[in-house]
């Protein structure tokens, strides 16, 4: 009821016929057992629960290239449910929750505190599959999407644009997370699914099935998708994000424009200029963005261009008649004429 309810689902037809058609196509005679949920969070993620209910982050959204891609991750949670792995955390999380009630009650006695840190810890060891599981739905998850005529190639390109976007990440030398013990590094999957993609799917080619249908969602929400990203402020995987959009063959416009937003944020040296070329790229195209045309205009007018800023912004209510704050920048223009 709580995912159903939550302010952070994203409702909208077709990003959730899209993502349900590929689940079910993956899943096979599993698929009346899903309950899927698109969720608005930025992060890589996907989740199933031991009675089937999905939940599929928006930030995996932008990171997977192709329908392909997306039916090798969501391949992949259908495993963990199929092997009962979630049960089998229930039932660490049973155990451990005990264990955990006593050392909260040592502490309350030993600190007067009341925090419950030996339940937190049970549950944050709950929240991870054990390494043996992650490897068993890596495995499965390829044999699910392959049956389903999906190009198993596709499971170690996911991992292989992850690799690319932590190399692109400021933060290089990260601690290990929480659950580095408990799952294979990036780069042990991809050397895993390598071998068995090569030993069991060998004959199956790369036919970039789903592409197409892939880049045209992608379009159709990027404003929502990627403001979500940009919000994060890690731009060094924002901007790997934006690279790989680019060379599948999302809409110029939109990219360039979330790159001038990247460098609008990130503000290092020469990234003033850096967002104002990038806008007037997004504005250049077959589709220009009217919220392009805003942010270049303020950049503008701060550099008290103020010819080009009311240009912009009448370009901007061209394509925005109904814009929310068409009011204020009917101001701006009276402001700025000679």
């Amino acid at each position: 009821r709580a995912i159903q309810r939550s302010a952070l689902r994203v409702k909208d037809a077709a990003i959730n016929e899209y993502v349900q058609s590929v689940a079910c196509r993956v899943a096979g005679a599993y698929c009346p057992d899903l309950r899927i949920y698109i969720m608005r969070n930025p992060g890589f993620n996907a989740s199933m629960t031991a009675n089937g209910i999905m939940q599929v982050w928006t930030g995996l959204l932008v990171r997977v290239s192709s329908e392909d891609e997306l039916a090798a991750i969501l391949g992949h949670e259908l495993a963990h449910y199929t092997q009962l792995h979630t049960l089998q955390r229930l039932e660490r999380l049973r155990k451990n929750m005990a264990t955990g009630s006593l050392v909260d009650l040592g502490l309350i006695l030993l600190t007067g505190t009341s925090v419950p840190l030996g339940q937190m810890a049970a549950v944050a060891n709950l929240m991870a599959y054990n390494r043996e599981q992650e490897e068993e739905a890596d495995i499965l998850g390829v044999d699910f999407m392959a049956a389903s005529d999906y190009d198993p190639h596709a499971a170690v390109k996911v991992w292989q644009m992850l690799v690319k976007e932590d190399r692109n990440a400021v933060a290089r030398n990260r601690e290990p997370g929480l659950f580095s013990k408990t799952h294979p590094s990036s780069k042990d999957r991809i050397r895993n699914l390598e071998t068995f993609v090569e030993a069991h799917h060998a004959t199956a080619g790369s036919t970039g099935k789903g592409l197409d249908r892939h880049v045209e969602i992608l379009n159709q929400y990027y404003l929502m998708l990627m403001e979500d990203q940009i919000d994060t402020n890690r731009f060094g995987r924002t901007e790997a994000i934006l690279d790989n959009h680019k060379a599948i063959g999302v809409d110029p416009g939109l990219v360039e424009f979330f790159r001038g937003e990247m460098y609008r944020q990130r503000k290092e040296e020469g990234d003033l200029q850096h967002a104002m070329e990038a806008y007037q790229r997004a504005v250049s195209g077959e589709h220009p963005v009217a919220e392009a045309y805003l942010n270049l205009a303020y950049l503008q007018l701060k550099q008290q261009d103020r010819e080009a800023a009311g240009r912009n912004f009448r370009h901007y209510l061209e394509l925005r008649p109904d814009a929310e704050d068409r009011a204020m920048i009917e101001y701006y223009l009276q402001e700025i004429q000679p």
